[in-house]
Parts: structure tokens; sequence; C-alpha cells
């Protein structure tokens, strides 16, 4: 039973929620104890910015463009997944690195400020190749 309060606006009984405005893409989730996760984080801004970074670099051929950005765009998909094989994506950077070391850095700082396990998955990459190099 809900009753409106002109002062205070909606009021609901005990254990009651109000929900107002638009719902679309929310979770409503009913009971005690819940862990919500977030899994969808949307990296393709992140990556947009990173093939605008290989475009502008003039050191880069035309050809080596093109392997780069298909190696991105796997990453891209693979850190779009619920649980990303970081196997995969450390096999991925250490080829972006053999073709140039400066787009991995800066694809290490990029994708490292998104929230959730994207950023988490790219810093244990980032470390784990960071002591191959220096083994």
């Amino acid at each position: 039973m809900t009753k409106k309060n002109k002062k205070d606006g909606l009021v609901a009984g005990d254990n009651s929620i109000v929900i107002g405005g638009n719902m679309m893409g929310s979770s409503i989730v009913i009971g005690d104890g819940n862990t919500i996760s977030n899994q969808s984080v949307n990296v393709a801004p992140l990556f947009k910015t990173l093939e605008d970074v290989v475009d502008q670099n003039i050191e880069i051929t035309s050809a080596q463009k093109e392997d780069i950005k298909a190696e991105l765009q796997e990453v891209q998909a693979e850190l779009e997944k619920p649980n990303p094989d970081e196997g995969f994506l450390t096999r991925r950077f250490r080829n972006l690195k053999r073709m140039t070391p400066d787009i991995v850095d800066v694809a290490f700082e990029t994708l490292k400020n998104p929230i959730g396990g994207v950023a988490e998955v790219v810093k244990r990459i980032a470390k784990k190749m960071a002591e191959d190099a220096n083994a």
C-alpha cells in the first residue's frame, strides 16, 4: 500500500521499494545477501582511442598498422568476455610489443582505467610482461 505525501514525495510501507524514472538497462535483485557484479564493461571507446594512436604514428607502416589493429581487435573481443583468457591476452600483447612497444605501453595505460575485472586482468598481464622483460 502506497500513499502520496505532498511534502515528502512518495511514501511506501515497510520493506517496500519505490522506483521512479527509466529502468532500462537496470537490474533489480530481490533477497538478502546478494552479490551483484557487472561484467559488461564497454571497452570499445578505449580501443577506438588506441586505433587513433596507431593511425597517427608516422613510424608505423600501413601494413603494420593493419596487423596492430587486428591484434587490438582480438584483445578487445577477449576483454569483452565475462572471463577473459589471460594466456591468450598475454600472447596478443607480446605480439603487439614485438611490433611496436610504444603501443603496448599506451594500451596498458589506457586499459587500466576501466572498472571491474578488465582493469585487473590488464594489470596482471602488464606485471607479468614486465617480469618477463627483466628475466
